[in-house]
């Protein structure tokens, strides 16, 4: 760096400091030296801001609640990739497929807000436009997919997020069983208040049926984490590991969950190459969690995991019953609002209170827990398709990356191509079940699979050029 610009910045900091000193108080020039410090980390270790703000994504502490730190993690990330852009003179992430699709999906998003979006609610109902929020949603995920695969460049960079994700799982998991344990302690009658969701840790596990994905998201990253490192003490504290995920699964009281749980297995058999005396140790290991999680799951949780009809027999999953019919009813209604309008849907947002308008409804907000009925019913089959694409090409990069992860084995990140293969997988079924697009474990995945999709291209690329040199 030039001596001039460090001593003209220094002034310049000098004088900022002495302002606020004279027009504030102490306690201003903390804040301020705080600021300055953190604005300085990031500005030389940009990848430790986008991690504090991934934990504050992730676990929501109430201090920043209306504090706009995420935003302001954001906005500085922004600025210092301005800067990088601004000397290097290339706009690279626009080379990421991931970032070009989700450009893709902004614009039909812009679009469908232009020519239908706009339409407004009732009075009575304005609180339930969700315009706004699905237009500010969209603007945030571009921007994290951005600023993500500009300063996640290395496999020890993108390690260390994938270890802050389980990180954040551990924490919550005990906190979530423990408060089905303690629910089913003191009686409380209804099915839904014994199931395990998160007191701690991760703040979307407070749905159950969230909590659930997210333990079979952990359960494939130790899994196919073990494969690489094998070491003896590690198989056998992931082992432990894995029990109470899949008990956790059980406790959730999710049939989506279950679902998943039970089409992981056959994920990790068909991609982990295991050979036969592998596989009857595999078999056994799956016999044993589920025979020790079936112990400890409270009857009424299992009847609502196995009850399908629409009727109910029992007082006890009278809830599930609820449950099934209101789902139907969604499904009925979201068909509804996609037949009036199949090609640019009936508005980004707008789904909620159009539903309450249906005599059907009696005049409740539906939530479709569908994220393919909801984007066919908002934005049609143009907004689906789009995302239709985004998980196709995702899906694509990732098996190209696992063909050339043979050609640099020194990345050694095999292991997680794999884990964020299937648990995209997971999440394009568990997606029929819940609104997970706009969650932050979608937008994680997707990041993930471009940054390993960035790591092996450079590292064949640079493959070839050595193969060319010694020729």
């Amino acid at each position: 760096m030039e001596p001039w610009l460090l001593v003209g910045g220094g002034l310049c900091l000098t004088l900022l400091v002495g302002s606020v000193a004279y027009l504030g108080s102490p306690l201003h020039v903390f804040i301020l030296i705080l600021a300055l410090m953190a604005g300085s980390l990031i500005l030389f270790k940009p990848e430790l801001g986008l991690l504090s703000m991934l934990a504050l994504i992730m676990f929501k502490p109430g201090f920043t609640q209306g504090a706009g730190l995420v935003t302001m993690l954001l906005l500085a990330l922004t600025g210092v990739l301005a800067v990088t852009i601004a000397v290097r003179k290339q706009l690279w992430f626009l080379r990421v497929h991931q970032v070009q699709i989700l450009l893709l999906i902004g614009l039909v998003v812009a679009v469908n807000w232009l020519f239908v979006g706009r339409i407004e609610a009732p009075s009575y109902l304005s609180k339930t436009d969700l315009t706004g929020r699905v237009i500010e949603r969209t603007i945030f995920q571009l921007a994290f997919l951005i600023v993500f695969v500009s300063f996640i460049r290395t496999p020890r960079q993108l390690l260390m997020v994938t270890a802050l994700f389980l990180a954040a799982i551990f924490l919550t998991i005990p906190g979530a069983v423990l408060h089905s344990a303690s629910a089913v302690q003191a009686a409380m009658g209804k099915v839904d208040k014994i199931r395990a969701a998160a007191t701690i840790g991760l703040e979307v596990a407070e749905n159950a049926n969230y909590l659930a994905f997210i333990a079979v998201m952990g359960i494939s990253l130790i899994w196919f984490g073990l494969l690489e490192y094998r070491s003896k003490v590690l198989r056998m504290v992931g082992g432990l590991v894995i029990l109470p995920l899949v008990l956790t699964v059980f406790l959730s009281g999710s049939r989506s969950g279950l679902l998943m749980l039970m089409i992981l297995p056959l994920l990790l058999l068909f991609q982990s190459g295991l050979k036969r005396g592998q596989i009857v140790a595999f078999i056994l290991f799956l016999v044993l969690s589920v025979s020790l999680s079936l112990i400890f799951v409270p009857e009424r949780i299992l009847q609502r995991i196995t009850s399908l009809s629409l009727e109910s027999e029992s007082a006890q999953v009278s809830g599930s019953m609820g449950s099934l019919q209101r789902r139907l009813l969604m499904i009925q209604l979201g068909l509804k609002l996609f037949g009036e309008s199949p090609f640019i849907g009936m508005g980004i947002g707008n789904a909620r209170w159009l539903t309450a308008l249906d005599p059907r409804s009696g005049g409740i907000p539906m939530t479709f827990h569908d994220s393919y009925l909801l984007t066919l019913a908002e934005g049609g089959v143009i907004l689906l398709g789009a995302y239709l694409l985004l998980f196709w090409v995702t899906l694509r990069d990732l098996g190209k990356s696992l063909k050339l992860s043979a050609l640099a084995p020194e990345i050694r990140l095999r292991w997680l191509v794999l884990a964020t293969r299937t648990n995209l997988i997971l999440l394009l079924v568990f997606s029929i079940f819940a609104e997970t697009w706009k969650e932050f474990y979608y937008l994680l995945i997707l990041a993930t699979a471009a940054v390993l999709s960035q790591l092996y291209q450079k590292a064949a690329e640079q493959s070839w050029i050595r193969s060319r040199s010694s020729m």
